[in-house]
């Protein structure tokens, strides 16, 4: 993957609220990070684009990015530094766990005018409201469509043919992955989510692939069962592996793995993501289901499919009247900011990046 293409979600709404992996990258032996705090518009995801854009030709940057908005940053990886700064703000609050030894936080609030803000109380609460009002209802949204994609993933498994699966799988990572003398890991990162905008794939992150196996599969648990037993004998044969689920599921449903070392990526393309490339291979996941028991639940099948595709854009609307909401709560706060004070927030943060790429380099050297 180049440098800038690497892009992901820092999580995404699902049934059962904010759901994320994003705590297992701060985790990483190594990695120190830094936690933003501040409301909205107090310039967080303009201090993580400013340092992005000003270490891309000295480390590799991957970003993640705020389902809610896919325009703002939430958190961004310097990787040759091992260091994140991150959002840390509601839905993903995230406080340290081991401060100024691992995590450190930066108060943009401090930059705020705290008089301005108060002069606009009442404004504010009320806007504030309004916009969790409108969060709640396209989480209804979601939660309606959750049940609906889960009796279709469960409904279907007396008709998977498993046999049948199993060998096919085990046939393609024979051809693809060669044996290694060591247990290869795996990293969980969202490319996709649901957004104002619909539901979105970061197919940027997968542009540098020299291939892209493509899972036709209208009912999800073919393609995931595929893409699990990938991700597992991959690892086995040595492989580290990336591993991206659908949070529009209740339980873990798998809708990309990819190798990076073998430049391969694997996609569930399904009525959710409808994804598609045109270089893609595609592999027919259809054919890993029984026609004759399937036929029995046609009209079932059916009508779950139609009501999801309504749910996923009233959900997809809801969110972006709420992001239209949240765009006047940040209008207040702008107002109210010094962005000089931000800034100068930022270069303090850069020092420290620049400082330990030079102690990897010299570690490396």
């Amino acid at each position: 993957m180049t440098e800038q293409s690497e892009k992901y979600f820092l999580g995404s709404m699902s049934a059962e609220g904010f759901r994320s992996d994003f705590k297992a990258q701060t985790e990483k032996d190594g990695v120190y990070t830094y936690i933003l705090k501040g409301g909205a518009g107090t310039g967080k995801s303009t201090l993580m684009k400013k340092l992005a854009k000003s270490f891309e030709d000295k480390t590799q940057v991957v970003r993640f990015y705020c389902s809610s908005d896919p325009d703002s940053l939430d958190a961004v990886l310097f990787k040759g530094a091992d260091v994140i700064v991150v959002d840390g703000t509601s839905p993903h609050t995230m406080d340290p766990d081991f401060p100024a030894v691992k995590q450190s936080i930066v108060n943009l609030g401090e930059c705020w005018n705290d008089s301005s803000l108060q002069a606009n109380t009442d404004e504010i609460i009320s806007t504030t409201l309004a916009h969790k009002k409108l969060m709640k209802r396209a989480g209804s949204y979601v939660g309606a469509m959750t049940k609906l994609f889960d009796d279709t993933y469960y409904s279907v498994g007396d008709d998977l043919l498993s046999d049948k699966l199993s060998a096919y799988c085990e046939r393609l990572v024979s051809k693809l992955f060669q044996k290694k003398h060591r247990q290869g890991s795996v990293d969980m990162s969202l490319m996709s989510a649901l957004t104002p905008l619909g539901y979105k794939v970061w197919s940027d992150t997968l542009s540098s692939m020299d291939k892209i196996y493509l899972l036709d599969d209208d009912f999800y648990l073919a393609s995931d069962m595929i893409l699990k037993c990938i991700c597992d004998k991959a690892t086995k044969r040595g492989y580290d592996v990336l591993v991206s689920k659908c949070n529009l599921f209740s339980d873990s449903v798998y809708e990309m793995v990819v190798v990076k070392e073998a430049g391969i990526a694997f996609v569930a393309s399904t009525p959710i993501n409808l994804f598609y490339c045109r270089s893609g291979v595609r592999i027919n996941a259809m054919r890993f289901y029984s026609k004759e028991t399937l036929s029995l639940k046609k009209k079932r099948l059916r009508m779950n499919k139609s009501a999801c595709t309504k749910l996923l854009e009233e959900a997809a609307t809801t969110l972006a009247e709420a992001k239209s909401v949240h765009d006047e709560i940040e209008k207040f706060y702008i107002s109210a900011m010094d962005f000089s004070l931000v800034d100068k927030a930022g270069r303090k943060i850069a020092l420290k990046i620049k400082k330990r790429l030079a102690e990897r380099s010299k570690q490396l050297s």
